[in-house]
């Protein structure tokens, strides 16, 4: 694989690389405090049940409900090469994100029997990606080109030991969401839900491949053979061309200048893309409640959103990064059963199940292929205290299906454990605010790639706050 290729073929594959706060390979369910801080809430009867129980909203009582959120997250994912023939031993490259700001908003309407609710939120995606240290598989596939242009330059005459290039990379995704819908109360057991949520999604790449330095010896020129940048040295012969004194040493001066003048372009390239796509989920629920057990279930069903680029600058041969090419990068149908019980008048205990049908969504270079459905078990408590406070905290497990050919060094998607907790207050009787911690620990994940082992860590940490109202 050339350079631009493999370059390229990264940077198509940093549209899988959106952060996920909570939930599947392309979908945050994580869209309130009052998950953050007890997981569980999908048999939600709360503010939160437009998105997390919207079945639930039909047993609320009476009024205008709402909630506005913000959570903030810091993430980082690293690569560790082991028994490398390239790198050196416990080589690390890590890429890091911070989120300052994940905002989420949900409306609720009741009325005897009936609720209309809404939901605005960051359903996929939500972060930006920053490799300020590169990727070791760029270095990998850079490494035979440079080595050949070292062996090259050494055969003219020119030692040449050691060489590099530079690379940077940003990669954004998000997918935001807007959802309508109605439930409708039977026999004050049994509630039904239809909706559907209007996804607009947004990719984004910047990236640059440049800078490359080489180590040539040249009398006059780089004597000690130092580090020094291909188009300064493409310049300077240039410079030695114009002003050489016989015909010889003009050719050859020039002949050098053009030498290093064409590797510096060969390993020289800009790419400024932006996607853009949509897609229409619909949404149905059920739910069931009697005394103190509730029971919702959801079901959103696959959204096909097809991306067509926006090409600025693409200096690659190419096809799929130039302007107009589209690409689908779908919404897997989602699953989602809760259940929660009352134990006491202020305790409640909450368990939750998720499943995305991953393996029949259609994903951008056919990355289905390479993955199972996901699962995901959920854990939460809460307990009420001193009238006005409520402490609660959960966990979640997730376990994705993924196979090595799905999994890289920009495409860290492994499975975990998250651990959320926070406090609510009653400020009055129609505010309550909430205040949550969210913490994920990855599993390491362990693959064998061409340039040796790649070991994968991942690490997630956010807080969030938020006001809910009755009115």
């Amino acid at each position: 694989m050339r350079l631009h290729e493999a370059t390229l073929a990264m940077c198509l594959a940093a549209s899988f690389a959106a952060e996920s706060f909570a939930g599947g390979l392309n979908t945050n369910t994580n869209q309130s405090v009052l998950f953050q801080r007890s997981v569980a809430r999908d048999a939600s009867t709360d503010v939160d049940a437009p998105y997390a129980n919207p079945s639930g909203t039909a047993f609320m009582e009476d009024g205008l409900y709402i909630s506005v959120n913000n959570q903030t997250f810091w993430q980082s994912r690293e690569t560790t090469v082991e028994k490398s023939p390239i790198f050196d031993e416990g080589e690390n490259f890590k890429g890091t994100a911070f989120v300052p700001s994940l905002p989420s908003a949900l409306v609720t309407w009741h009325k005897g029997n009936f609720a209309l609710s809404g939901h605005l939120g960051v359903i996929g995606g939500g972060g930006k990606v920053n490799f300020d240290d590169g990727i070791p598989s760029f270095y990998a596939l850079t490494y035979s080109p440079l080595k050949q242009m070292e062996a090259g330059l050494t055969q003219k005459g020119l030692k040449t030991s050691a060489s590099s290039v530079d690379v940077s990379l940003e990669a954004s995704s998000y997918i935001f969401g807007a959802t309508l819908g109605a439930a409708y109360e039977f026999g004050k057991m049994i509630s039904v839900y239809a909706g559907a949520r209007f996804n607009y999604a947004m990719n984004s790449y910047d990236g640059s491949v440049g800078n490359l330095q080489l180590n040539t010896a040249v009398p006059g020129v780089n004597p000690d053979g130092k580090m020094m940048e291909a188009s300064k040295l493409s310049e300077t012969f240039a410079t030695l061309a114009e002003n050489a004194k016989t015909a010889e040493e003009k050719t050859q001066y020039a002949t050098l200048a053009k030498t290093f003048e064409t590797m510096d372009e060969k390993m020289t390239m800009e790419l400024e893309l932006d996607q853009t796509g949509w897609g229409i989920t619909p949404i149905v629920g059920l739910g069931f409640k009697y005394k103190r057990l509730t029971f919702g279930a959801k079901f959103e069903y696959n959204t096909s959103i097809e991306m067509e680029n926006d090409t600025k600058k693409n200096d690659t041969p190419l096809e799929q990064f130039n302007d107009g090419e589209k690409d689908h990068n779908d919404i897997p149908s989602f699953l989602a059963l809760g259940l929660n019980y009352a134990l006491l008048d202020n305790v409640r205990i909450a368990l939750g199940y998720h499943h995305w049908f991953d393996s029949k969504a259609n994903f951008s270079g056919d990355l289905e292929d390479h993955v199972d459905d996901t699962n995901e078990f959920l854990y939460g408590v809460e307990v009420d205290f001193l009238k006005r406070f409520t402490l609660s905290g959960g966990m979640q497990v997730t376990r994705f299906g993924i196979k090595d050919d799905y999994i890289s060094d920009m495409n860290i998607n492994i499975s975990s454990r998250s651990f959320g907790f926070g406090l609510a207050y009653r400020a009055t009787d129609w505010m309550r605010v909430n205040l949550s911690y969210f913490h994920t620990l990855y599993n390491d994940y362990d693959e064998v790639v061409d340039y040796g082992v790649a070991v994968y860590e991942r690490d997630s940490r956010g807080f969030g706050v938020g006001f809910d109202f009755k009115i």
